[in-house]
């Protein structure tokens, strides 16, 4: 699961090549890859998209939508062959997703690769078990206090008993932690 924040960020690293004739077709891949899920009730990854479904490792793409989606978005999706779930009115309510997920696609684990704000609406609804991180032996100042900062919602912190660690190449420390599902305020 990716938010539409991240996408469009992966598009201003990368650049975003135009869209061909090849972009309106579902992929048809190995029915064992992964589908990339894509949290966009505004409509923030138009254009941006067919980078995602290019992507070989991949079953297709999923955008999960509001009620109050544009309806011009929504044509893009169709145009496109995009797959795309109703999950809530105003914003995408991601309980509803998972159960939409779980339904119509077989989905039983979801891995989140995105930024704070919904990993931080993620792990407020209870619907993180794990967390696992990276940890880079380098500081890079300012542009490092999104992620860690927003994961904690209001005044609860989350609860984390760590199940794994291991020391990687260079000083790459890779650590995975359980959510525990209790709140501590501070």
């Amino acid at each position: 699961m990716i938010g539409s924040e991240t996408v469009r960020a992966g598009g201003g690293l990368y650049g975003i090549p135009p869209e061909n004739e090849s972009d309106f077709i579902k992929p048809r891949r190995d029915v064992g890859l992964p589908y990339w899920v894509i949290v966009d009730s505004k409509g923030i990854t138009k254009g941006l998209l067919h980078t995602c479904r290019s992507f070989e490792f991949c079953k297709d793409v999923v955008v999960l939508i509001s009620r109050k989606t544009s309806a011009d978005f929504i044509n893009y999706l169709k145009e496109r062959n995009y797959d795309y779930l109703v999950c809530g009115d105003r914003r995408v309510n991601l309980q509803k997703a998972y159960n939409g997920l779980t339904e119509k696609y077989k989905i039983s684990t979801i891995m989140v690769d995105s930024g704070p704000t919904l990993n931080r609406v993620l792990l407020d609804a209870g619907l993180i078990d794990e967390i696992s991180l990276l940890v880079f032996p380098v500081l890079v100042g300012k542009k490092s206090d999104k992620l860690l900062a927003r994961l904690n919602f209001e005044k609860h912190n989350a609860s984390l008993r760590l199940l794994e660690h291991e020391v990687l190449d260079k000083g790459l420390v890779s650590l995975r932690y359980q959510v525990l599902r209790h709140k501590t305020e501070f």
